[in-house]
């Protein structure tokens, strides 16, 4: 059994147990909400990856941690008698399943937001 076909089944799981959660009874149009629910959830913890993987925060944590360095005398003092840098090693993350998400994801959106179209003008 592959990652995404575990993620499949759980988030469809979820989307079948979702409505009565939420709503208290399950109905086709509470259940496809559920599905679109968990399609855009779905995406979003894939943009999340995509963002931790392409180091967006690095800049913000790094100026961060810069001007705090600056400002406190004791750790300038560390820094020139052990004469290192302030400026630490960055480590790449990286998450293969990230693909499967979106994908995954997308999948629930599009089928979710298909059938309420039809649903709705038919």
């Amino acid at each position: 059994m592959t990652f995404k076909f575990i993620l499949f089944t759980l988030s469809l799981i979820a989307s079948f147990l979702m409505p009565f959660l939420l709503e208290g009874s399950w109905s086709l149009l509470y259940w496809l909400d559920s599905i679109f629910l968990t399609g855009l959830l779905l995406l979003v913890i894939a943009s999340v990856m995509l963002l931790i993987e392409g180091r967006f925060f690095m800049a913000f944590i790094q100026s961060t941690k810069s001007f705090f360095a600056k400002i406190n005398k004791r750790e300038q003092v560390i820094l020139e008698s052990e004469k290192r840098t302030s400026h630490p090693v960055e480590y790449a993350k990286n998450f293969p399943s990230r693909k499967a998400f979106f994908q995954i994801g997308l999948l629930f959106f599009g089928v979710s937001l298909f059938l309420s179209s039809a649903i709705y003008f038919f």
